[in-house]
């Protein structure tokens, strides 16, 4: 069984991933894009909004199980994101993408002793490996 401080820690962890995301901040920031970026600056609004609300599930279990929601700092790379275009951006959503599903696979085997987060856990890994389907559907493959 999972002690309820690696519990918390973990989640708090997988909360920081979702609701740290650089779909998330890009939310905020103002990256470049034209009219042919329509399918992609939709498919990360549709990105950060899905995170956004299991973000909100995550922290609720948090809070269910008597923890403190830590949901951490925007990683200093991202902020020199602000101006880029989003063509570029795509290449990064997608390395830091595969870099978060990898890290909350880590998460579900460590969660192994509480069957409610790691339920949570595989349906956030789920969803993630749908966004990096969706994001390498939206990235411009030169012809």
């Amino acid at each position: 069984m999972t002690g309820k401080p690696d519990l918390i820690l973990s989640l708090n962890r997988l909360l920081e991933i979702e609701y740290r995301s650089l779909a998330m901040y890009l939310g905020d920031a103002s990256p470049w894009f034209s009219e042919a970026d329509a399918k992609a600056i939709e498919t990360l609004k549709n990105i950060a909004a899905d995170q956004q609300a299991m973000s909100r599930r995550i922290a609720e279990l948090i809070l269910d199980l008597g923890g403190r929601i830590e949901p951490g700092e925007y990683p200093t790379q991202f902020t020199d994101t602000h101006f880029l275009s989003l063509d570029y951006l795509l290449k990064e959503l997608l390395y830091y993408q595969r870099q978060d599903i990898a890290d909350i696979e880590q998460i579900v085997a460590s969660l192994a002793g509480h069957r409610e987060a790691r339920e949570l856990a595989k349906e956030t890994l789920g969803s993630e490996r749908a966004h990096l389907e969706a994001l390498e559907a939206s990235t411009v493959q030169p012809v």
